[in-house]
């Protein structure tokens, strides 16, 4: 009698699970009986320019595919767009999709901006097949964040980047140096490039080996390099000051004391500077590559490359980016139907492809790498080729509650560290305050 009562508990339990509104508004059944056709959604984003440009350009193209009209709306850079969701929290007025990566999406869940994607990509009528979960293969994955229960579906992906070195190649060939492939050698070529004097310069600014843009991604990418990690999922805690972080950061701190190394000049310099030829090195993403391109055409004009940064582990670790769609709860099921369409057009094969060539970011559908584009643009770019080929390597962030704000702790520590502040006394209190950073968010 009582498995019996157990297992009419279980198939109750199972109804109600499926009946329940997720996240307060939506059901499995509305999501069936759902009419997205005439809607008008908002896709709140951080691209400008002409990414937006193109973006927008792809907005109209669905909407005569689909009747359905996407307001691609410029919000800021990915923090203000993540503070203007969280804004409009609980309201119909908050954006139907948003640009963001997986923290974001975990703070935006937190408070309810944001929902599980999970029963929209479960829809029969609506939503993903298993083909597609198949062509995403990991980059499914990055979606599910391991610090909930159940792991929701928060985050829907359109984009790879890693975080790689950027470098002057006829420099390098003329101090008779070759690419490093550790931090030793990287620093070896760092400081000899500061104390020369690259022949194709642009102007009178003095030679810089490695010019340093603090970002809590170009952290983490030295102690990925270092064969360490920022986060430790099983103990759901940042291990900012580990022994690895603690090695990254004398690494660079070196560097700095024999004057080879310095914080950017400004936003975006190292490209500049690079583009002058008057820097070696610059950390960034591969979706920057056509912006360096642009600055060296426009300046020294000569040869250049990226490479894998600089590591001590047997084989490359890469800060990989995997910045997605995050859906707004609006409470309307049909906007949310229509919303997730748009998602879902935005990542096809096609769609993933020609992205990937507009803006440099890597490709999330494996079928994508036969697109006669992708084979054209490696073909056309030895630099974007080369990108592709290290996406193996990749590694990410933390998908955690509250990331944004630790990553300008960890941008604040790192200058101080660059500047010839102790590097573990600061690291103690970056990681006291990341913790306390965390426990916080969470208790919300």
């Amino acid at each position: 009698m009582k498995k019996i009562f157990m297992i009419i508990a279980i198939m109750l339990n199972c109804i109600f699970t499926i009946q329940v509104k997720a996240d307060g508004h939506i059901t499995a059944e509305a999501i069936e009986s759902a009419d997205p056709s005439g809607q008008a959604i908002n896709f709140w984003v951080q691209y400008s320019d002409e990414r937006l440009e193109a973006m927008q350009a792809r907005a109209e193209r669905f909407k005569n595919e689909s009747g359905i009209t996407v307001n691609v709306i410029y919000k800021g850079h990915y923090g203000k767009v993540q503070s203007a969701m969280m804004s409009a929290a609980g309201t119909k007025d908050i954006g139907d999709v948003a640009r963001g990566y997986g923290n974001a999406a975990a703070d935006m869940y937190m408070i309810g901006a944001s929902i599980d994607q999970t029963l929209l990509a479960n829809s029969k009528k609506w939503g993903v097949t298993q083909d597609d979960i198949n062509d995403w293969g990991a980059n499914w994955k990055v979606g599910f964040s391991p610090y909930f229960d159940g792991n929701p579906k928060l985050l829907h992906e359109v984009g790879k980047s890693l975080e790689v070195v950027y470098y002057n190649k006829d420099w390098l060939n003329e101090l008779g140096l070759k690419e490093p492939e550790n931090p030793s050698q990287f620093a070896e070529v760092a400081c000899a490039a500061t104390n020369s004097v690259y022949s194709g310069r642009i102007g009178d600014t003095p030679s810089l080996g490695y010019e340093i843009d603090t970002d809590a991604s170009n952290f983490a990418a030295w102690v990925f390099a270092h064969g360490g990690d920022v986060f430790d999922y099983n103990k759901g805690e940042y291990i900012l000051n580990s022994a690895k972080a603690i090695q990254a950061m004398e690494f660079i701190q070196g560097m700095s004391n024999k004057g080879c190394a310095q914080v950017t000049r400004g936003k975006y310099s190292d490209q500049q500077y690079l583009g002058l030829g008057s820097v070696m090195f610059a950390l960034g993403s591969t979706s920057g590559i056509t912006y360096f391109q642009k600055a060296i055409e426009e300046g020294y004009n000569g040869n250049w490359e990226i490479s894998k940064v600089p590591h001590t582990t047997p084989v490359p670790v890469l800060n990989l980016y995997g910045g997605g769609l995050i859906m707004g709860d609006t409470g309307d099921v049909n906007r949310m139907v229509a919303a997730y369409q748009w998602m879902k057009y935005i990542s096809n094969t096609e769609n993933s492809a020609v992205w990937s060539t507009e803006s440099g970011y890597g490709f999330v559908r494996t079928s994508s790498a036969d697109h006669p584009l992708i084979q054209q643009k490696r073909n056309d770019l030895a630099q974007y080729d080369r990108s592709l080929s290290y996406i193996k390597y990749g590694k990410g962030e933390p998908s955690v509650p509250g990331y944004y704000s630790v990553r300008g702790e960890i941008e604040k520590a790192y200058a101080a560290i660059i500047n010839g502040d102790d590097i573990k006394s600061t690291l103690d209190s970056l990681n006291d305050e990341a913790n306390a950073i965390l426990a916080d968010a969470i208790a919300q």
